[in-house]
């Protein structure tokens, strides 16, 4: 129909449009600094028209589709793999730098400095083979080393364990967000059934698969009714038909656990990146070098032992278990008692001869067998492992924080709220909602004219 009443109602329905889109601006402008906030957008088109006599067809004004959101889904998703694989060398960094601490060369106070003090100590005993004073240096700069070597294989013992500690802790962070995308999944669904958008839902639920990702590497599908649904290695952890949960088992690794317990997934088995990777990883450094480190101490024990069991006492000068090398070299507790059963001389040799304390300070340049280096140099080559590994997780941190920042530039181009654009768009509905309100003014100027003053 046409006629005055049916232009009001055009030019109320654009009333309704300019506020509807104002709201939707200021509702951008507000949330311009919340994290994860997408830009939000309404969308008009014309409504329908209707066939008028003699003219042809009349519109009948603006109508509103929705209030989207804009997201480009491509990106969100390499967002969260990249996310993944930088926090996955941004931990295994950040657990090596505590690993480098241990080691903490080069140092005046580290284990390579002792091991040199002890050879000099050896060295100068060579010198003075009757010396107390000289044996007594021996006896102390070896046992400064022992202790160091004791009490960094404790510090790697401990890492390990701290590490072990952080994977349960960072597996239930993982499962909180679990929680809290099914509660949001929940009320998407809600909102989403009565054919609705929930952008504002839907923004939080993006910005708790991010955190997700930053955990572990997953992939994720949404429904018809914009739920999440997140699998790991194909097994559902998050959705409606959800039944497998993430735990650890008695060595505080991740497992990925069948509700029925039917079935049990090692980590290897489907983690590739995130923080549980990277600890992993470090896990896995940790005990590479303090089995090398082991060895060191059982190598370093042996080879002056065997020396010092050629000399007249033939006892050894350091005690330990084969098991345990570096967490129990000590010097003997004989010689702690008695210096004087410090070996200078070979058995048989004669008063003065100091060839026993000189080829012990000799292995300092010896390569082992078992390493073909020198004892100092089997130590510099763990050192260096540590480093090469530290690097490369470095490397991998800079590539991925630029990757990542070009992505989310990337995002900003289409979700991000730019506010000059915004008080544009403000200025836009302004104008759009002044001009609907004069169409109103003046039809009711038209309307006063017709009732009152044509006498109808």
């Amino acid at each position: 129909m046409s006629g005055i009443f049916s232009t009001f109602n055009i030019a109320n329905k654009g009333l309704q449009a300019a506020q509807t889109a104002l709201q939707t601006v200021s509702h951008n402008i507000s949330n311009a600094n919340t994290e994860g906030f997408s830009r939000q957008r309404v969308d008009l088109k014309a409504d329908l028209a209707f066939n008028f006599a003699g003219v042809g067809q009349l519109g009948t004004g603006v109508k509103m589709e929705s209030i989207v959101r804009l997201v480009d889904d491509y990106v969100s998703k390499q967002i969260r793999q990249e996310n993944s694989t930088l926090n996955r060398y941004d931990t295994k960094s950040e657990t090596l730098s505590q690993l480098e601490i241990i080691f903490n060369e080069p140092s005046d106070t580290g284990l390579n400095f002792n091991l040199a003090e002890m050879f000099t100590a050896w060295q100068e005993l060579s010198k003075n083979p009757e010396g107390a004073n000289f044996k007594t240096i021996v006896v102390e700069k070896s046992n400064t080393l022992t202790d160091t070597i004791n009490h960094m294989i404790t510090q790697l013992n401990s890492l390990e364990e701290q590490t072990r500690f952080e994977v349960g802790k960072t597996v239930d962070d993982f499962n909180s967000i679990i929680t809290q995308l099914e509660t949001l999944n929940q009320q998407i669904y809600n909102i989403s059934a009565k054919g609705h958008l929930p952008n504002d839902l839907m923004d939080q639920r993006d910005l708790m698969l991010k955190r997700l990702s930053s955990i572990a590497d997953f992939k994720v599908e949404f429904d018809k009714f914009n739920r999440a649904i997140v699998k790991i290695e194909g097994r559902e952890v998050l959705g409606p038909d959800a039944d497998f949960q993430l735990k650890t088992d008695e060595n505080m690794m991740p497992i990925l656990v069948k509700e029925d317990n039917t079935e049990t997934i090692k980590a290897e088995d489907f983690l590739k990146s995130g923080k549980l990777k990277g600890y992993m990883e470090a896990i896995d450094d940790i005990k590479a070098r303090r089995s090398e480190f082991n060895e060191f101490a059982k190598n370093l024990a042996q080879v002056i032992n065997e020396v010092h069991e050629a000399g007249e006492n033939e006892i050894p000068f350091f005690v330990f278990d084969e098991n345990n090398p570096a967490s129990t070299i000590k010097v003997n507790d004989e010689i702690l008692k008695n210096n004087n059963l410090v070996n200078t001389k070979m058995a048989g040799g004669s008063e003065g001869d100091g060839s026993l304390a000189l080829e012990i300070a000799r292995l300092r340049n010896k390569k082992l067998e078992s390493t073909n280096a020198t004892i100092e140099g089997t130590y510099r080559d763990i050192v260096i492992k540590v480093g090469i590994s530290k690097e490369h997780a470095d490397n991998m941190v800079s590539n991925q924080e630029v990757l990542l920042n070009q992505l989310v530039l990337r995002r900003e181009s289409t979700s991000g709220v730019s506010i000059n654009e915004e008080v544009t768009n403000l200025i836009q509905f302004q104008k759009s909602f002044e001009a609907n309100a004069k169409v109103i003014s003046v039809l009711t100027e038209m309307l006063d004219t017709l009732i009152n003053r044509t006498g109808v």
